[in-house]
């Protein structure tokens, strides 16, 4: 008997099904979460379980609609995940739960489901929120601190708060240690690779160097070391080669930096990724190294 393989790439090996790598994604999450819900209170608990479940049900009722009977392999609940860590504590949870359905539902499988989807999903909704509904952006301190802003906003956050997460900002975002912690877990499982993240970074940092910005307190602060983790080493929106990987990332640190520095926005990630995920098949393309034993397309006059 044989079988055939009807999905869209990036490809897996056999031993490295996308269920494990997800699973290995949730468990490098739960530092986080944890945090989250420590930091924020229950309400982040709830923010959690509403974006945790309705992700999974519209992933189940996706399937069912477009008439695919494809087993559950955790990416909804990894992107469902995300999109609760990377908001305020005040964002309604209904706003919250119509954000994941437009994230699986819309910008993951309309656009032709895992693997073959041009936006990541949750960086696509979170980006709709911001333009759609900019004044449910808020809620963003800790409690007992209402008043105060977050680091990215004018608020002045010492460095020892911005490490462990004793600060106002996205509720799974604050935490630095715990981030590289999840990092850690993840290139240990070799579900990801070094290069994106410390490329992406080193872009960001040197943007913000030539701008006299204070280095070390722009990285600390914001979601660029949750986004150089969780969203730029997403397998669909970036490059398979090597070189298109590190164009990639000088691409999409840099930008984050210039849209922090210079944009609307105080925070410059997600817009930053989903320009990058749009020259993803330009950057394979042009860095797609030559078959051996084959001549290059010569241009026509």
């Amino acid at each position: 008997m044989s079988f055939s393989q009807k999905h869209a790439p990036p490809y897996l090996r056999a031993h490295r099904r996308t269920l494990a790598i997800m699973s290995d994604v949730c468990v490098s999450l739960t530092p986080s979460s944890v945090a989250a819900v420590w930091f924020f209170g229950l309400r982040a608990m709830w923010m959690l379980l509403t974006a945790v479940g309705v992700s999974f049900v519209t992933d189940r009722l996706s399937a069912r609609l477009h008439g695919t009977s494809h087993p559950f392999d955790g990416s909804a609940l990894v992107t469902g995940m995300i999109l609760a860590l990377s908001c305020p504590v005040g964002i309604p949870l209904w706003l919250l739960a119509g954000m994941c359905i437009v994230a699986i539902g819309v910008f993951r499988d309309a656009l032709g489901g895992i693997g073959a989807n041009l936006f990541n999903p949750a960086m696509a909704a979170r980006a709709l929120l911001l333009t759609s509904f900019p004044a449910y952006l808020s809620g963003y301190a800790l409690p007992h601190a209402v008043s105060s802003a977050t680091p990215l906003s004018g608020g002045d956050a010492a460095l020892i708060p911005l490490l462990f997460g004793r600060v106002n900002g996205s509720i799974g975002e604050t935490s630095a240690v715990l981030i590289l912690l999840g990092a850690t877990y993840l290139l240990i499982r070799r579900v990801i690779r070094w290069q994106i993240p410390v490329l992406s970074v080193a872009a960001f940092a040197f943007v913000i160097a030539l701008d006299g910005g204070d280095v070390l307190r722009h990285i600390l602060s914001g979601s660029l070391l949750f986004g150089a983790v969780y969203i730029f080493t997403d397998y669909t929106g970036s490059p398979t080669t090597p070189l298109g990987e590190i164009l990639f990332a000088v691409g999409v640190g840099a930008l984050t930096a210039m849209l922090r520095l210079w944009g609307r926005y105080p925070e410059g990630v997600c817009f930053a990724v989903l320009i990058m995920n749009l020259l993803t098949p330009l950057l394979d393309r042009l860095t797609r190294p030559r078959v051996y034993g084959t001549k290059r397309k010569e241009r026509s006059a």
